[in-house]
């Protein structure tokens, strides 16, 4: 186990494993890579510090989709519901990534919008048996959404709604340990 440092509590939790580690940064290398060499044009076509914005913001919700997995950030919002609730309140990114690069804001409102919502409502089921079937159904539709918002679009916006919808509503919204913290 590691301790994490406080200014990153938000993000890891009180405590986390060398394995959650390397699999965030991993998954994040990974794929940020893969868009980098397939579309890495498009963080740079409406300048280059636009598209670090962007880029930046797209592997927190990467990095994110994985750390809200991990027992020390479920644990550390499973013990402060409001923290939990700032935390979904502060997540615009898909609207500020479209903004930077030039894609369809009104795409990524709708799958900001639902995503919220959605999360919103796995939020309040946090002890319910249903929590994790009703955050699997929403996060379903949201992909499925994504996919047919951005089925046209660059691999970057289709990369990024899909694991914004994963991060937020399942491995955010779901309390994976039930409550144990």
């Amino acid at each position: 186990m590691i301790k994490v440092h406080k200014f990153f509590h938000d993000i890891l939790g009180e405590e986390t494993h060398y394995v959650s580690l390397m699999m965030i940064g991993a998954v994040t290398i990974a794929v940020m890579g893969w868009l980098i060499m397939a579309e890495g044009d498009a963080f740079v076509q409406n300048g280059i510090t636009r598209g670090a914005f962007a880029f930046l913001l797209l592997a927190d919700i990467i990095a994110g989709t994985v750390a809200n997995f991990t027992k020390g950030t479920n644990d550390y919002y499973a013990a402060r519901p409001v923290n939990r609730w700032i935390f979904i309140a502060v997540h615009i990114q898909p609207i500020l990534i479209a903004w930077l690069l030039g894609g369809s804001i009104f795409n990524a409102s709708l799958i900001w919008g639902y995503t919220i919502f959605s999360v919103s409502v796995v939020n309040i089921l946090k002890g319910s048996i249903h929590q994790r079937v009703v955050a699997g159904a929403l996060m379903g539709m949201g992909i499925f959404t994504s996919l047919n918002l951005y089925s046209e679009a660059s691999l970057v916006f289709l990369t990024m709604s899909v694991f914004f919808v994963i991060k937020v509503i399942y491995s955010f919204g779901v309390d994976h340990e039930g409550g144990k913290a």
